[in-house]
């Protein structure tokens, strides 16, 4: 059954037509209206995302050009690039040098009618800053770690395992930022745990979502679980470089599931 969310996201692909400067037609690929917002580059994002997921662009298809993408959407070439290059970043789109750009992949429906309208591409922002800010966060957290540190992460771990691949989405969600809590903390520096504190939100929405996505996906979750397990192992043997490349690793993975990237391991 077609959620309200749903039908709020894909009501702007209609059938329509557009002409563009130049005298070229566009099928199926329209604004509902300007993007005039805040966040400019997260709404077209989202808008091309959207359009990919519907149909309207389909893998292989060439999408518009940036000035006509200026013209569709009444936004700025700098925003255009912003969105495209979010795109490219997320293997959605590739750009041939001379020919144009390209959707390479086309994401899971879900992925736009789980996650909150309006914050898709904040969410996967989101899943950039923490490859770098975690990253450090656990090459520290294996040096500097004590005896404390490693059993508190040691027990968010198993609070983590406890709730993966159970129902409760939002638990889950807790249970897996509180085990990233743990490492944050082990770093004795508490501008990582402040920072991250204030990623909460976000990270907890972006966690969620990719529970929801791996359920319907009917993905393993002893690949998750694995890529814990590496994290803790690392920090336990006091091994910062396997520590960063571990936490590295299962970050990227994740936000690379969640836009359907990696879903053969």
């Amino acid at each position: 059954m077609e959620t309200a969310q749903a039908r709020n996201k894909t009501s702007s692909l209609s059938g329509k037509t557009s002409t563009l400067s130049g005298g070229a037609t566009m099928i199926d690929f329209v604004a509902v209206a300007p993007v005039r917002q805040s966040k400019l580059a997260d709404q077209l994002y989202e808008q091309i995302m959207l359009h990919i997921v519907n149909g309207s662009l389909d893998v292989g298809e060439k999408l518009p050009s940036e000035a006509q993408l200026c013209q569709l959407f009444s936004v700025s070439r700098p925003v255009v690039r912003e969105a495209l290059s979010r795109l490219r970043a997320d293997n959605v789109i590739a750009s041939r040098r001379g020919s144009g750009t390209y959707v390479m992949s086309k994401p899971t429906p879900e992925l736009v009618r789980l996650a909150p309208s309006g914050v898709l591409a904040e969410l996967l922002r989101c899943y950039e800053l923490r490859l770098a800010l975690e990253g450090e966060a656990a090459y520290l957290a294996a040096k500097r770690r004590e005896k404390d540190d490693l059993v508190a992460i040691e027990k968010a771990l198993e609070f983590f395992n406890n709730y993966l691949g159970t129902g409760d989405d939002e638990e889950g969600a807790e249970a897996d930022f509180s085990f990233h809590m743990a490492i944050a903390t082990a770093t004795k520096n508490a501008l990582y745990v402040k920072t991250l504190h204030m990623l909460h939100t976000t990270a907890r929405d972006g966690i969620k979502l990719a529970r929801q996505l791996s359920k319907l996906r009917s993905e393993p979750m002893d690949i998750v679980r694995a890529e814990h397990s590496r994290i803790y192992k690392a920090i336990e043997k006091r091994n910062p470089g396997a520590a960063r490349n571990a936490m590295r690793s299962h970050i990227d993975n994740s936000r690379l599931r969640m836009v359907g990237q990696l879903l053969d391991e």
